[in-house]
């Protein structure tokens, strides 16, 4: 469910007036109301994505590539079985990279470091998107068994994120306006336009936090982790023009 929470993080009123009352009215005298305001929309998520990398390591760089390839079509296998149809898992970084080892030698009196190639390390890097987010504990565990070597995640998002952002935008100016008007009102004026705006949006995800009950040694796990809510940010600085 969604909840709307507006915070006014700073308030600047600029009026542009004469020091007689009345003289704003004049064709030369402009009030302004000058407002810096935040709107805040907060939602469950409903996708999640991790980072799986499956790393292997040889003396040799063909025997690094064979290992990981072995390993990566075990993953894929063991990860697309339990992927529901709107999920998906896809590569994001394939390499094979040499393993360097410091070694001292010595020249004549001296001695020196010098890097050498001791093996070869393979990495193949997937992301996997998860509409259902009763699995996320269920799919990381079984990439951990089946060949993932390092697990990054789950980062939470929206399918909706553009409209929730944009929802978040016109709540922080719907919250300007008031203020504006109550403002001008104390003043004897109006709210008359818009005479400028700007924005910036930010998403504040709330980390995931792992169960610490102990089960019993005996029973089949699954790492529980535990969803929070999303915030979308908009922070507005708006220009109200004020009128008698």
């Amino acid at each position: 469910m969604k909840r709307c929470v507006f915070l006014i993080l700073a308030l600047m009123i600029t009026l542009v007036c004469s020091p007689l009352a009345g003289i704003a009215a004049e064709k030369d005298q402009v009030a302004t109301a000058e407002l810096a305001t935040e709107g805040m929309v907060q939602v469950k998520p409903d996708k999640a994505t991790f980072n799986f990398t499956v790393v292997t390591e040889a003396p040799q760089a063909e025997e690094a590539a064979k290992a990981n390839a072995k390993e990566a079509e075990n993953f894929l296998t063991a990860i697309k079985r339990v992927l529901g149809k709107d999920d998906k898992v896809k590569t994001l970084q394939y390499q094979v990279m040499p393993i360097f080892r410091r070694v001292e030698k010595t020249q004549g009196k001296r001695k020196i470091n010098t890097d050498e190639i001791a093996g070869y390390r393979a990495s193949h890097r997937f992301e996997a998107e998860l509409r259902d987010l009763d699995k996320i504990g269920q799919v990381a565990d079984i990439a951990v068994k089946n060949g993932a070597n390092e697990v990054q995640g789950p980062y939470f998002g929206h399918t909706q994120q553009e409209d929730l952002q944009n929802q978040a935008a016109v709540k922080a100016l719907e919250r300007a306006r008031k203020l504006a008007e109550a403002l001008a009102q104390a003043s004897g004026l109006k709210v008359k336009r818009v005479i400028k705006m700007s924005t910036t949006q930010s998403i504040q995800p709330r980390m995931f936090a792992m169960a610490k009950a102990a089960p019993p040694s005996n029973a089949e796990v699954t790492t529980p982790i535990e969803v929070g809510d999303i915030t979308y940010r908009s922070h507005l600085t708006v220009s109200f023009e004020l009128a008698p």
